[in-house]
């Protein structure tokens, strides 16, 4: 699909992040990210870009690129793979969400229970986004929320089993292992509270072998994070994941067994 035209110099790209499940080590699948770089190798950082595109009408078209080549990104994969994308509550309250994934699938091939589209806090307690959230699940997509900081109670106002996971937000993974700190019983209510809705946990921004050894004695499913590898482009994405076994990442390390290290990017 081409790159949407935004009146901005250079061109939006896509890199991924490996999820990588706490109890093996064994690569789950794999967060797309938007980047955006310009002719002189400068990039606008997300937080910015996505409210420039929201403010100046361009967030349908960039959406709709994001996970549509995302989604054919994730077709080359093995099946057993999962693909994870982000959505604005801009576009859920615009009822845009559904219809771009229904396209993306449908251009691409892809499975809709191997597409997790990454939603906020505010979307989930956002009457206009959920329905949306509710035709996306309808779709057979899985949901998650993202940049969970507190003790999840927004989600026991979700309807049952739209939700599937949520991601603990890398604010409270960074004091983990900070003793006395307050964020290890936030992350323990989140999981019990998580546990008990059938939700599947994930850690973001995961740094340390302090913070993997906190996560995994807390029972924390996921995680994801530098520790483990970087964001890596699409082409070192497939190479990974057309890794035969799938890789498998130390727990005490930052590289999978029979991988090369994958080489340093920004976030």
């Amino acid at each position: 699909m081409p790159a949407p035209e935004m009146g901005l110099d250079g061109a939006p790209a896509l890199v991924f992040q490996p999820a990588v499940d706490l109890g093996t080590g064994r690569l789950l699948g794999f967060e797309a990210l938007l980047r955006w770089h310009d002719s002189t190798g400068g990039s606008i950082a997300p937080d910015a870009l996505i409210p420039w595109a929201e403010a100046n009408g361009h967030m349908t078209a960039l959406q709709a690129w994001v996970v549509t080549e995302a989604c054919t990104e994730a077709a080359r994969w093995p099946s057993d793979l999962q693909l994870a994308v982000n959505c604005s509550v801009f576009q859920l309250r615009r009822g845009e969400a559904a219809i771009s994934a229904a396209a993306a699938l449908e251009h691409s091939g892809l499975n809709p229970d191997r597409l997790t589209v990454e939603v906020t806090e505010t979307s989930v307690v956002d009457d206009a986004a959920v329905a949306d959230l509710h035709a996306m699940a309808r779709l057979g997509i899985q949901l998650t929320v993202d940049d969970v900081w507190t003790d999840g109670g927004v989600l026991e106002n979700m309807h049952p089993g739209v939700i599937n996971t949520i991601k603990i937000h890398g604010s409270l993974v960074a004091r983990l292992a900070t003793p006395d700190s307050p964020s290890r019983a936030v992350v323990e209510a989140l999981i019990t509270l998580c546990r008990s809705l059938g939700i599947c946990t994930v850690a973001e921004a995961v740094e340390t072998s302090e913070q993997v050894a906190v996560l995994c004695e807390l029972g924390v499913d996921v995680a994801q994070g530098y520790f483990f590898s970087p964001p890596l482009s699409a082409d070192d994405t497939y190479v990974l994941a057309a890794m035969n076994p799938l890789p498998v990442f130390a727990l005490r390390g930052p590289v999978p067994s029979g991988a090369p290290a994958p080489a340093s990017e920004p976030s």
